[in-house]
Parts: structure tokens; C-alpha cells; sequence
């Protein structure tokens, strides 16, 4: 894994699902209830498994996660809430606010929505922001935007040795 600084939050490169654990990991020990994260890629980036990583560090058995394309929405309950929004099939943004997704952001749970790309404009204005990039058959590169106090937490908890 090598993680870097980047201009609104960070880089983070992972050679394999191991190294996608982990950050998943690290997310949930940062995250807070109310916060919502939007997570972008193509078809079979790793956005589910990102999420599922996220909500078993927080408390959810594993087996239970799965994507929410066809049910749109899943709540899980871990150590806080999460709220699992898959965007995907929408027709339009409205579609996402018919679903009650304002209501589940101040819920005080952990959202995460999957395909957020397509409702950017209804993700609060301090959501995270998570762009997910293949750069190999079991690598990725996140580009994670979040605030500078909780990138640093972020970076310091993936790797500690970073100045």
C-alpha cells in the first residue's frame, strides 16, 4: 500500500483486496455518525467491496453485505448505523431524494452511496468523496476528498511513518 498527500484529501494505492481491507478498516476507525461517503467507478472497481470492508470493521457480519443495486438501499447495524445506497438503476436525482436519502444523511448513521457520481448534486457539501480507479487485475488507486484534519488521521492510520 502507499499512500500519498493530494490536493483535497488522499491518494491511496493497494495492490489487493488484503491492502482494500485495510483501508476499509481505517475509514471506519475515522468516520463519525452523520458522515456521508460518495464512492464513484466503473463496473466492478471495488465499490461494494469497499463497503463491505467499512462495515465489518464497524461491527457487520460480512456474509450480510451485499451490493443494493436491486434493493437501492440496505441498513446494516454495526457499531453506529450504515446506510448502503447504490444509485445505479436511479432514472434521475429525484429518484435518490424519493428514496428518503436526506432523512438516512441525518440519521446519525454512516452512509455510503455507492454510484454517487449520478446524485453528486444531493451528497451533503461536506460528504467524502471516493474515486475508485483500477490500475490492475487485484490493484486500485482511491482518491479519497475529505477534509485536510481527517486526511491527516486517515494517512496517519495507513501509514504511520509518512512525515
Amino acid at each position: 500500500m502507499r499512500v500519498e498527500a493530494a490536493a483535497g484529501g488522499l491518494v491511496v494505492h493497494v495492490d489487493d483486496e488484503g491492502d482494500s481491507a485495510r483501508l476499509g478498516a481505517a475509514i471506519a476507525a475515522v468516520v463519525a455518525p452523520g458522515t456521508v461517503i460518495g464512492l464513484v467507478g466503473p463496473l466492478g472497481a471495488g465499490k461494494t467491496r469497499l463497503s463491505r470492508a467499512i462495515a465489518e470493521a464497524l461491527g457487520v457480519d460480512p456474509r450480510a453485505i451485499a451490493s443494493p443495486t436491486f434493493v437501492l438501499i440496505h441498513e446494516y447495524e454495526g457499531i453506529i448505523p450504515i446506510y448502503h445506497f447504490d444509485a445505479y438503476r436511479l432514472d434521475d436525482p429525484n429518484a435518490f431524494d424519493d428514496l428518503g436519502a436526506a432523512e438516512y444523511f441525518d440519521g446519525g448513521g454512516l452512509c455510503l452511496v455507492e454510484w454517487a457520481d449520478r446524485v453528486s448534486a444531493r451528497l451533503p457539501a461536506d460528504a467524502w468523496r471516493i474515486r475508485i480507479e483500477p490500475t490492475g487485475p487485484t490493484s486500485r488507486a482511491y482518491r479519497i476528498e475529505v477534509g485536510e484534519g481527517v486526511a491527516t488521521t486517515l494517512r496517519d492510520r495507513l501509514d504511520p511513518g509518512l512525515p
